[in-house]
């Protein structure tokens, strides 16, 4: 009787399991996504990127409407979960998450970026929309906060 629970318990862990896959496989993510992000500043901006899967690495220094690309794997196990995040000396944004409607689309998701706001490029509607930075508490424990500098 005990043996039987337990053959019960693991088939319905397995179907739930491969569900779980099936629906993330069917939410049409690709494998891996282009960012493209954009000093949308005047002068010399500092931005740092990474992800909590994968530290995108060291602090870039881009002159005005300078640019580097960010290639994000996304997740085969819970796909939806992927994020990667910017950190400037002005604040932080989230470069990617599976909401973004770019992710969709074969273009590269794009962002700029400038001493005041972030500005994501929606495919749908064909315009950038307009983000505040959120503040820096949530990488400094990651090093994610630089200290970068911008000139006037």
């Amino acid at each position: 009787m005990e043996e039987a629970k337990i053959v019960a318990t693991i088939t319905l862990t397995t179907i739930l399991f491969l569900f779980m896959i099936n629906i993330n496989v069917s939410a049409g993510l690709p494998d891996e996504k282009i960012v493209v992000v954009t000093n949308n500043h005047t002068n010399y901006l500092s931005i740092r990127c990474f992800s909590f899967d994968d530290d995108g690495g060291d602090v870039k220094h881009l002159n005005a409407m300078g640019t580097f690309n960010i290639t994000v794997k996304i997740r085969k196990f819970f796909p939806t979960s992927t994020m990667f995040n910017c950190s400037t000396n002005m604040g932080t944004f989230i470069a990617f998450k599976s909401s973004y409607q770019c992710v969709s689309h074969s273009e590269p998701c794009q962002w700029r970026f400038d001493e005041n706001y972030t500005y994501r490029y929606n495919p749908v509607d064909k315009e950038w929309v307009l983000h505040e930075y959120n503040p820096n508490y949530e990488s400094l424990s990651r090093g994610g906060v630089i200290k970068g500098y911008y000139v006037n």
